[in-house]
């Protein structure tokens, strides 16, 4: 019998509520049945057999002398593919949404992937003005983009130097101004006292970047950069339009992983 619209669109409602149940005790563990009816408003013959199943597969523990349950290690093997990065990506996605739809122009993210920047997420599809059709998981060079301009301007020296010293052995034609010591210097310098970071020239290339740093603390855990036609305005006229909005940006996405994980360690 074929299956009907509804079997393949709509969510399977054990597996959603399994999912519910580890948000519970993650949140709040080790509990009892009865506070794990009260997180999760689900029925208790219902919590009772979402358990046993989740005992079998050796998610969940039940201790002793009715000390209700817990997780064990197994889970950690649901969150092992999610990295700190991609926590950066989707904290982002609805700032960066919010920068297009007020200015138009496409903004991508990107996080640092070893000796170059990987672009994680871009709001090209949102915007009217197309610069950069392929840029999702594009990897960019360090001293090139202003991605990675940005990135090795602003974090740390230790992580800079080891940068530098991956981009000084590449063969790659776009890495061999690593070599040249003063022009990093004098790169790092300007960026860092003008608080942004601009795409170097690129023949063929009509989009320019500018991009900003995503701080927390003294880690560096992303950059952004808005995308514009370098034949629609110059650097300064871009700066003095949107350099203020992609710094609070950057801030803002950072306040919001400070707050999540004060929230987290608070629960």
């Amino acid at each position: 019998m074929a299956e009907s619209k509804d079997d393949t669109t709509s969510p399977v409602q054990p597996v959603m509520r399994s999912f519910r149940l580890l948000e519970a005790l993650n949140m709040h563990a080790p509990s009892s049945l009865a506070a794990l009816h009260q997180a999760t408003d689900l029925p208790k013959p219902t919590l009772v057999r979402l358990l046993d199943t989740l005992i079998a597969g050796g998610y969940v523990t039940r201790l002793p002398r009715r000390g209700g349950y817990t997780l064990t290690e197994r889970v950690l093997r649901l969150s092992g593919g999610f990295k700190h990065s991609d926590q950066v990506v989707e904290a982002g996605r609805p700032f960066l949404s919010a920068l297009t739809a007020r200015y138009r122009w496409p903004v991508a993210m990107a996080t640092l992937d070893r000796d170059a920047m990987l672009v994680r997420l871009s709001t090209g599809h949102e915007s009217p003005f197309v610069t950069d059709p392929a840029l999702i998981n594009k990897r960019l060079p360090m001293l090139v983009a202003a991605l990675g301009r940005a990135y090795i301007a602003f974090c740390p020296d230790a992580e800079r130097d080891a940068i530098l010293a991956m981009l000084r052995s590449s063969n790659l034609a776009a890495n061999s101004s690593a070599r040249d010591t003063r022009h990093v210097n004098s790169l790092i310098k300007r960026v860092r006292r003008l608080g942004y970071a601009s795409t170097a020239p690129v023949p063929g290339d009509p989009a320019m970047g500018l991009a900003v740093p995503v701080i927390r603390g003294d880690e560096v855990l992303a950059c952004i950069t808005m995308r514009y036609i370098g034949s629609a305005m110059n650097e300064a006229e871009a700066v003095t339009r949107y350099l203020v909005p992609m710094q609070e940006t950057a801030k803002a996405i950072a306040a919001s992983l400070t707050r999540e994980a004060a929230t987290g360690a608070s629960e």
